[in-house]
């Protein structure tokens, strides 16, 4: 592109009001695909590039977002005849591009010139609503495609969402897919077999099969019917008759009785022996034991107690134990656990501080400090506190010694500011019905990926999976502190200029 200088070397010259800047580049691969870049605070230009990429679209934009539009018309200008359509152009003060040239053959090689504004600029980039472009682009949020080969014929219906459809044939086989995120359920027709694969198989009807090894099988809603069943576990919650069993689980039975009579025998005797430990209104002491129904003292000495069951079986001790300030008082099990159920108030006191639960909450007399550090957290994505009352902020430790990879350049997080939107909301677990001020995770989350900003690349965004599938989404609002203090110095130094 050349530039050309015309000055005022023109019989009449009008100029008007520059337009809004360009905001946003749509590039349309085709009728269904489109990249696109920016936002809908000012004009769009829409292109149709077969070859286009999202970084084309960002590089366009970078390119053209900040440029102001100058329209004129300049009447007989006396033009270098070399000039052409794109080259940019001075007149009368006014840089702009030439845009449209009539020339006049004279004497002094005249031309008409001008950059059009207004209703040309419109008919060059036609206005849509905002409406109308969310809607184009919610158009192009569902792709279908329909491909052939030598090989294979596939149908495909796919959202932005993640979720696709899927219809494939070949030679040896059909294949039917459908997915959304992790989970995906697929049919597969192979001569002579039929593959099923899904988290769940639910059938409607009656469902037989035919052609087996030994029979036929029939499964409907009263029961199963077949020859043989063969399970290493059988769940049943109706009754079996005794003479529909096999010769050898009918065997297997009455060993089994036979032992369960023994057994019983056994426990008759255990129980007549136990029987006799009983000491009824009577103490037995010898030298190895005491043995009575209760015992009381007003002091029991010792090294260790031990805790037994009912079976007499030992689960855990009270015993003394070594500790880093001298010998102390240990509670142990051997399985389970150990449960302090009083009636009243739970409190614990020691050389240092306290610990204690009544009506008020849980108390903490003393530091509450993880045991290593940067290695627990307070809550969880599933149980977050509801609110953390201080006098003081949190502290958020900030040591250049512990950071690596540091650099002041946030450009590239200049469009990504942009496109942040702040929200007003109610929680609907909320007790106060208040409303709140903020963003919304998965705003910020497209705003990364429709800028190509991988979230390594930024720690403010927060995805916790859950065990059933799904993320917990969340938001470090101090990471976007830093994009905000750059803007505004931005801001001073344009302002300053």
């Amino acid at each position: 592109m050349g530039k050309v200088f015309v000055g005022t070397r023109v019989s009449d010259l009008d100029t008007n009001a520059p337009p809004a800047r360009i905001s946003r580049v749509n590039l349309l691969v085709d009728s269904e695909h489109m990249y696109t870049a920016g936002n809908d605070t000012g004009r769009t230009i829409e292109k149709t590039c077969p070859w286009a990429t999202q970084a084309m679209a960002n590089h366009i934009l970078a390119r053209v977002r900040e440029v102001d539009y100058r329209p004129f018309s300049a009447a007989d200008a006396i033009l270098d005849p070399a000039a052409e359509l794109g080259d940019g152009i001075t007149v009368g003060g006014v840089y702009s591009v030439l845009a449209r040239e009539a020339v006049t053959f004279d004497g002094l090689y005249s031309a008409d010139a001008a950059a059009p504004g207004g209703d040309e600029v419109e008919d060059e980039y036609p206005y849509k609503s905002r409406a109308r472009r969310q809607s184009d682009r919610e158009l192009a949020r569902i792709r279908s495609q329909i491909l052939k080969t030598a090989e294979s014929i596939t149908l495909k219906v796919e959202a932005v969402d993640g979720r696709v459809a899927s219809i494939r044939t070949y030679v040896d086989n059909i294949t039917l897919e459908v997915a959304n995120g992790s989970e995906s359920s697929q049919i597969t027709l192979k001569s002579g077999s039929v593959t099923i694969a899904s988290k769940t198989i639910q059938m409607n009807g009656l469902v037989t099969f035919t052609g087996l090894a030994n029979g036929t099988t029939t499964i409907n809603g009263g029961c199963i019917r077949t020859g043989i069943i063969d399970a290493q576990y059988l769940n049943l919650t109706g009754a079996i008759r005794f003479g529909d069993l096999s010769t050898d689980v009918r065997n297997e039975i009455n060993d089994a009785w036979s032992m369960a009579e023994d057994a019983q025998s056994a426990v008759n005797d255990l129980d007549s022996t136990v029987g006799g430990w009983c000491y009824r209104g009577t103490t037995y002491i010898d030298g190895e034991q005491i043995m009575a129904g209760t015992v009381k003292a007003s002091q029991l000495l010792g090294g260790t107690v031990g805790l037994l069951d009912y079976r007499e079986n030992l689960v855990g001790s009270i015993s003394i134990s070594g500790t880093s300030t001298g010998y102390g008082l240990e509670f142990s099990t051997s399985y389970g656990g150990i449960r302090l159920n009083p009636g009243g108030n739970f409190w614990v006191d020691a050389a240092y501080g306290s610990f204690g639960i009544n009506d008020l909450g849980v108390m903490c007399g003393a530091d509450l400090i993880p045991l290593a550090s940067s290695r627990y957290t307070l809550g969880s994505s599933r149980f977050p506190w509801t609110d953390v009352y201080a006098d003081n902020g949190t502290i958020q430790m900030s040591d250049r010694e512990k950071k690596e990879d540091i650099s002041s350049s946030l450009d590239a997080y200049s469009a990504f500011f942009d496109a942040l939107r702040p929200v007003r909301y109610r929680l609907k677990d909320g007790q106060s019905g208040r409303t709140h001020l903020g963003l919304i995770a998965q705003d910020v989350e497209a705003a990364l990926e429709e800028l190509g900003i991988s979230t390594k690349d930024f720690a403010g965004l927060i995805k916790s999976p859950r065990e059933n599938g799904g993320y917990d989404y969340a938001l470090r609002y101090g990471e976007f502190i830093p994009l905000l203090i750059r803007e505004v110095q931005e801001l001073k130094r344009r302002l300053a200029s």
